[in-house]
């Protein structure tokens, strides 16, 4: 969707009569029912003016066309400013401009990362180059009339940073740094004294104009994948033994295709896919198999994962060395579709669904709408992966029952399926039995073996365990509170075990990567990183949150020692059962299931650690030596 497309001469106009902030703030209203900030209107003001002043010269004719808030299909981001026409050779061709009114940046950690101010407080960002090249990428994947190997118009991009004076020396200036070489050279940035050199770039690329018709190319253009983009994804799939499919795994994955080729692809048809599964049973491996053959078919498909930890590492998992730029587009959060149009997309793939939310953190909150709605709403098919037992916040609503009710509601045809054979936990459904009974205070069995599933007596031991011999990560429930800000540089170290002496930081919260990158292994994880993931042996924390009453051999949930507030639902009312109970429990289970062959514990209480003893060692003679301890 474009919100303006004029010639140059009528831009210009608006420009000079005031009227631009004004005609893009009727056309938003008009075409997507958003009201615009007055910020955003001065925003506007104060770019154009400087961009009409790059391109106001007669190098750059009158009928070039300008584009301006370009929605990028299927997104909730808009591209600044694109200029179209054709250079002295005839070449059709278009440039994406990416517009800042920063003053100053720096480095920062990050592949393509910068740091500025932002609202008055510095803040992490992607270069400008970046962002132009990835917007620039988006398009060429996606739409039909850009694709750089059939279609007949050549995309360029670059950044104009119009308020901002670069270092005299290239080499102090932060934005050139050499370590974002790789985007600048791709997508060169300008700043506050270079619009000759700008107007030149431009010049060279639609100085001899006719804009026009490239505009209602761009503009009309349909969406689908592109050969490269789908060749990109074959090649990262090739060979990787992660993704490979086994048994129920590959039915499943056939019963997706076959829904598609069958009823989706030539029918007026929407229809949605429930798949249940529990930890371990291959819900990923399922979901982006299915992503690779549907845009084998040439559909339009995107990948969502609520969960942002979540889907960094199915990116990296999936691009191994590879430029990220090429697939990250195709995986979304699952506040990505508030505005999105009905049926838009062919088909959408929803994981981890039970983390699904009402509304997104700085989302637009529709009346009668969850992201569930949205997500039904914007595609001809939707495939939710769905495990009830891993809902773990008060804000978390994608239960089965739930997403099966909004697709009632949209006159979904549905289609349900039950995922049961373990790929995870050593393909041990003994453990995962084990675990369920466990947290649901049911009558211990007896463990075949087949998962090395440990209690340790320290943190300490469970660290050298876990991560020194093994290599896996250690985890903890959300019983300590979280200081997000470093002291002196450093993260601080609040999960503290003053009896063992034992104190770490959770994990960075700027590096989603935790679970797989080396830094990982000197911090604890938490549910909302962890959550998805796996990794070979798994270490647990379990904090004063969660106890055991050897009394009424109850597992007792203590609502004060539990520390994440955006999570915690309210205290319940006079004989009420308190709903933080189940979200508490589902947290360890989910945490004592990321381990591929084992699951190492520690548990605060006391009371707990010798009762987890006990169920572990349910084997007549270990079993008596043990109660006999306790």
């Amino acid at each position: 969707m474009i919100i303006y497309n004029e010639p140059k001469y009528m831009f210009v106009e608006h420009i000079l009569e005031k009227e631009i902030s004004y005609i893009l703030s009727k056309n938003i209203e008009e075409k997507m029912n958003r009201r615009v900030s007055a910020s955003e209107m001065i925003s506007w003001e104060n770019s154009l003016s400087e961009m009409m002043r790059v391109i106001r010269g007669e190098s750059i004719p009158d009928d070039v066309n300008i584009l301006l808030e370009f929605n990028l299909p299927s997104t909730q981001k808009r591209i600044d400013f694109i200029i179209a026409g054709k250079d002295k050779d005839g070449q059709k061709n278009a440039i994406i401009i990416e517009l800042k009114q920063w003053t100053k940046a720096d480095l920062a950690d990050g592949d393509g990362i910068v740091q500025t101010a932002f609202y008055g407080r510095t803040q992490s960002t992607v270069h400008p180059s970046y962002q132009a090249l990835s917007y620039r990428r988006y398009l060429e994947n996606y739409l039909e009339s850009v694709d750089p190997i059939e279609s007949d118009i050549t995309l360029d991009s670059c950044a104009y940073l119009h308020n901002y004076i670069r270092s005299r020396k290239h080499e102090n200036e932060p934005l050139l740094n050499d370590r974002y070489s790789h985007y600048y050279k791709e997508a060169p940035i300008y700043f506050k004294m270079d619009d000759l050199h700008l107007a030149d770039y431009v010049t060279k690329r639609v100085g001899a104009g006719q804009g026009s018709e490239i505009a209602s190319e761009i503009e009309t253009g349909k969406l689908r994948p592109s050969k490269k983009l789908v060749e990109t994804l074959n090649l990262m799939f090739e060979g990787n033994e992660e993704f490979i499919l086994l048994d129920e795994q590959k039915v499943a994955y056939e019963q997706i295709l076959t829904i598609y080729t069958e009823h989706v692809l030539h029918r007026d048809e929407k229809h949605v896919v429930l798949i249940k599964g529990g930890p371990g049973t291959g819900k990923s491996v399922i979901g982006l198999n299915a992503l690779k053959a549907l845009m084998n078919e040439q559909a339009l498909v995107e990948y969502i994962t609520p969960n942002a930890a979540f889907r960094e590492v199915l990116r990296k998992k999936l691009a191994r060395q590879k430029s990220m730029i090429e697939i990250r587009d195709m995986f979304k959060g699952s506040g990505s579709y508030v505005d999105t149009q009905m049926n838009k997309i062919d088909v959408l793939v929803c994981d981890e669904a039970h983390r699904l939310k009402n509304h997104g953190h700085m989302q637009r909150k529709i009346e009668g709408e969850n992201q569930a709605t949205q997500i039904i709403r914007s595609a001809k098919m939707s495939v939710f992966f769905i495990d009830d037992e891993q809902m773990i916040s008060k804000k978390d609503i994608g239960s089965y029952s739930l997403i099966k009710e909004e697709a009632n509601k949209q006159n979904a045809i549905i289609h349900e399926l039950t995922l049961d054979s373990q790929f995870r936990c050593g393909g041990s459904g003994n453990y995962i039995e084990w675990i369920n009974r466990f947290f649901n205070n049911e009558e211990e069995i007896e463990l075949d073996g087949s998962y090395d599933i440990q209690v340790l007596d320290s943190p300490q031991q469970l660290i050298d365990e876990v991560v020194s011999k093994r290599d896996g990560r250690v985890t903890a429930g959300y019983a300590w509170s979280w200081t997000k800000e470093r002291l002196n540089g450093q993260l601080v170290a609040d999960v503290q075990i003053p009896e063992h002496d034992f104190a770490m930081p959770w994990n960075d919260s700027k590096r989603l990567d935790w679970a797989i990158h080396q830094d990982g292994r000197e911090q604890i994880g938490c549910i909302h990183t962890v959550q998805g993931l796996e990794m070979t042996y798994a270490g647990v924390i379990i904090g004063p949150d969660l106890g055991y009453d050897p009394q009424s051999r109850q597992l007792i949930v203590r609502r004060e020692e539990f520390k994440d507030s955006g999570a915690r639902p309210a205290k319940p009312k006079k004989n009420e059962v308190d709903a933080l109970e189940r979200l508490v429990k589902n947290t360890y289970r989910t945490l004592m299931t990321r381990g591929m062959k084992g699951c190492y514990v520690y548990c605060c209480n006391p009371e707990l650690q010798k009762y987890f003893k006990q169920r572990i060692a349910f084997t007549s003679n270990e079993y008596e030596n043990v109660t006999r301890e306790v």
